[in-house]
Protein backbone atom coordinates (compact mmCIF):
# COMPACT_ATOMS: atom_id res chain seq x y z
CA UNK A 1 0.00 0.00 0.00
CA UNK A 2 1.48 3.29 -1.05
CA UNK A 3 0.44 6.79 -2.02
CA UNK A 4 1.44 7.46 -5.60
CA UNK A 5 0.27 11.07 -5.87
CA UNK A 6 -0.97 13.50 -3.25
CA UNK A 7 -1.64 17.01 -4.57
CA UNK A 8 -4.54 19.39 -3.85
CA UNK A 9 -6.15 18.48 -7.19
CA UNK A 10 -5.53 14.73 -7.30
CA UNK A 11 -4.95 11.88 -4.85
CA UNK A 12 -3.83 8.47 -6.07
CA UNK A 13 -3.09 5.42 -3.97
CA UNK A 14 -2.14 1.86 -4.89
CA UNK A 15 -3.06 -1.19 -2.83
CA UNK A 16 -1.28 -4.43 -3.68
CA UNK A 17 0.39 -7.33 -1.95
CA UNK A 18 4.19 -7.00 -2.14
CA UNK A 19 5.74 -8.92 -5.02
CA UNK A 20 8.12 -10.93 -2.83
CA UNK A 21 5.10 -12.51 -1.08
CA UNK A 22 3.69 -13.49 -4.47
CA UNK A 23 6.99 -15.16 -5.33
CA UNK A 24 6.77 -17.23 -2.14
CA UNK A 25 3.35 -18.47 -3.28
CA UNK A 26 4.93 -19.71 -6.52
CA UNK A 27 8.07 -21.17 -4.88
CA UNK A 28 6.66 -24.74 -4.53
CA UNK A 29 5.97 -24.97 -8.28
CA UNK A 30 9.53 -26.10 -9.11
CA UNK A 31 9.69 -29.11 -6.74
CA UNK A 32 6.07 -30.09 -7.51
CA UNK A 33 6.87 -30.03 -11.24
CA UNK A 34 10.00 -32.15 -10.72
CA UNK A 35 8.09 -34.70 -8.62
CA UNK A 36 5.23 -34.72 -11.15
CA UNK A 37 7.59 -35.37 -14.05
CA UNK A 38 9.37 -38.08 -12.04
CA UNK A 39 6.05 -39.83 -11.43
CA UNK A 40 5.11 -39.54 -15.11
CA UNK A 41 8.45 -41.01 -16.19
CA UNK A 42 8.08 -43.74 -13.55
CA UNK A 43 4.74 -44.82 -15.03
CA UNK A 44 2.45 -43.34 -12.36
CA UNK A 45 0.38 -41.25 -14.74
CA UNK A 46 -2.46 -40.24 -12.41
CA UNK A 47 -0.15 -39.15 -9.60
CA UNK A 48 2.01 -37.23 -12.07
CA UNK A 49 -1.00 -35.48 -13.61
CA UNK A 50 -2.43 -34.61 -10.20
CA UNK A 51 0.88 -33.05 -9.21
CA UNK A 52 1.47 -31.26 -12.51
CA UNK A 53 -2.04 -30.06 -13.24
CA UNK A 54 -3.78 -30.05 -9.88
CA UNK A 55 -1.21 -28.66 -7.47
CA UNK A 56 0.51 -26.35 -9.96
CA UNK A 57 -2.91 -25.10 -11.05
CA UNK A 58 -3.83 -24.38 -7.44
CA UNK A 59 -0.57 -22.46 -6.92
CA UNK A 60 -1.21 -20.45 -10.09
CA UNK A 61 -4.81 -19.64 -9.09
CA UNK A 62 -3.62 -18.56 -5.65
CA UNK A 63 -0.98 -16.35 -7.22
CA UNK A 64 -3.49 -14.89 -9.69
CA UNK A 65 -6.09 -14.14 -7.01
CA UNK A 66 -3.53 -12.52 -4.68
CA UNK A 67 -1.94 -10.44 -7.44
CA UNK A 68 -4.91 -8.08 -7.72
CA UNK A 69 -3.81 -4.46 -7.65
CA UNK A 70 -6.23 -1.64 -6.80
CA UNK A 71 -5.63 1.99 -7.69
CA UNK A 72 -7.85 4.60 -6.06
CA UNK A 73 -7.96 8.02 -7.72
CA UNK A 74 -9.71 11.02 -6.19
CA UNK A 75 -9.79 13.75 -8.84
CA UNK A 76 -10.98 17.18 -7.79
CA UNK A 77 -10.97 18.57 -11.36
CA UNK A 78 -13.26 15.92 -12.85
CA UNK A 79 -15.11 15.49 -9.51
CA UNK A 80 -14.78 11.69 -9.78
CA UNK A 81 -13.62 8.81 -7.61
CA UNK A 82 -12.15 5.99 -9.71
CA UNK A 83 -11.45 2.52 -8.33
CA UNK A 84 -9.40 0.53 -10.87
CA UNK A 85 -8.73 -3.14 -10.20
CA UNK A 86 -6.18 -5.01 -12.28
CA UNK A 87 -5.77 -8.75 -11.93
CA UNK A 88 -4.69 -11.70 -14.04
CA UNK A 89 -8.34 -12.53 -14.70
CA UNK A 90 -9.69 -9.17 -15.91
CA UNK A 91 -9.20 -5.47 -15.35
CA UNK A 92 -12.17 -3.39 -14.28
CA UNK A 93 -12.81 0.19 -13.29
CA UNK A 94 -15.69 1.85 -11.43
CA UNK A 95 -16.33 5.58 -11.10
CA UNK A 96 -18.36 7.42 -8.49
CA UNK A 97 -19.07 11.12 -7.86
CA UNK A 98 -16.51 12.72 -5.55
CA UNK A 99 -19.23 14.80 -3.88
CA UNK A 100 -20.93 11.62 -2.63
CA UNK A 101 -17.77 10.25 -0.99
CA UNK A 102 -18.16 10.81 2.74
CA UNK A 103 -15.07 9.13 4.16
CA UNK A 104 -12.86 6.07 4.30
CA UNK A 105 -13.27 3.71 7.22
CA UNK A 106 -11.94 0.37 8.37
CA UNK A 107 -13.86 -2.88 8.42
CA UNK A 108 -12.34 -5.08 11.10
CA UNK A 109 -12.55 -8.87 11.25
CA UNK A 110 -11.62 -10.67 14.45
CA UNK A 111 -10.30 -14.20 14.32
CA UNK A 112 -11.82 -16.46 16.92
CA UNK A 113 -8.64 -18.39 17.67
CA UNK A 114 -6.45 -15.42 18.55
CA UNK A 115 -6.61 -11.78 19.49
CA UNK A 116 -5.56 -10.73 15.99
CA UNK A 117 -7.70 -8.51 13.81
CA UNK A 118 -7.48 -7.85 10.11
CA UNK A 119 -8.69 -4.64 8.56
CA UNK A 120 -9.87 -3.60 5.15
CA UNK A 121 -10.30 -0.02 3.86
CA UNK A 122 -13.87 0.81 2.82
CA UNK A 123 -15.06 3.91 0.94
CA UNK A 124 -18.33 5.26 2.39
CA UNK A 125 -20.70 7.02 -0.01
CA UNK A 126 -23.54 8.99 1.55
CA UNK A 127 -25.76 9.34 -1.53
CA UNK A 128 -27.73 6.17 -0.66
CA UNK A 129 -29.60 5.02 2.42
CA UNK A 130 -28.07 3.02 4.04
CA UNK A 131 -24.66 4.35 3.02
CA UNK A 132 -22.87 2.38 0.31
CA UNK A 133 -19.57 0.85 1.38
CA UNK A 134 -17.07 -0.13 -1.33
CA UNK A 135 -14.04 -2.24 -0.27
CA UNK A 136 -10.74 -1.20 -1.80
CA UNK A 137 -9.30 -4.71 -1.66
CA UNK A 138 -10.60 -8.23 -1.43
CA UNK A 139 -8.47 -9.15 1.57
CA UNK A 140 -7.82 -7.76 5.01
CA UNK A 141 -4.40 -7.26 6.51
CA UNK A 142 -3.15 -6.90 10.06
CA UNK A 143 -1.05 -4.00 11.24
CA UNK A 144 -1.47 -0.27 10.90
CA UNK A 145 -1.31 -0.06 7.06
CA UNK A 146 -5.08 0.08 6.41
CA UNK A 147 -5.52 2.67 9.15
CA UNK A 148 -2.84 4.89 7.65
CA UNK A 149 -4.43 4.59 4.20
CA UNK A 150 -7.88 5.51 5.56
CA UNK A 151 -6.35 8.46 7.43
CA UNK A 152 -4.59 9.69 4.26
CA UNK A 153 -7.83 9.51 2.27
CA UNK A 154 -9.81 11.30 5.00
CA UNK A 155 -7.13 13.98 5.38
CA UNK A 156 -7.13 14.66 1.63
CA UNK A 157 -10.93 14.87 1.58
CA UNK A 158 -10.94 17.22 4.58
CA UNK A 159 -8.26 19.51 3.10
CA UNK A 160 -9.34 19.58 -0.53
CA UNK A 161 -13.03 18.72 -0.84
CA UNK A 162 -14.87 19.48 2.38
CA UNK A 163 -13.01 22.75 3.07
CA UNK A 164 -14.15 24.09 -0.33
CA UNK A 165 -17.78 23.25 0.43
CA UNK A 166 -17.69 25.26 3.64
CA UNK A 167 -16.47 28.45 1.97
Amino acid sequence: MMARLNTPKRFEIELAIPRFILWFVMLPVVPVTIFGLAHLLGGEVMTGLILLVGLNGAFYLGHASLSERTILTLDKVSRLVTVSRDSRFRPRSDTYPLDALDSAELERNHTSSEERTTSKVMLVFRNTRPATRIPLSGWGVSGDGPGRIADEINDWLRRNVFSQDDQ
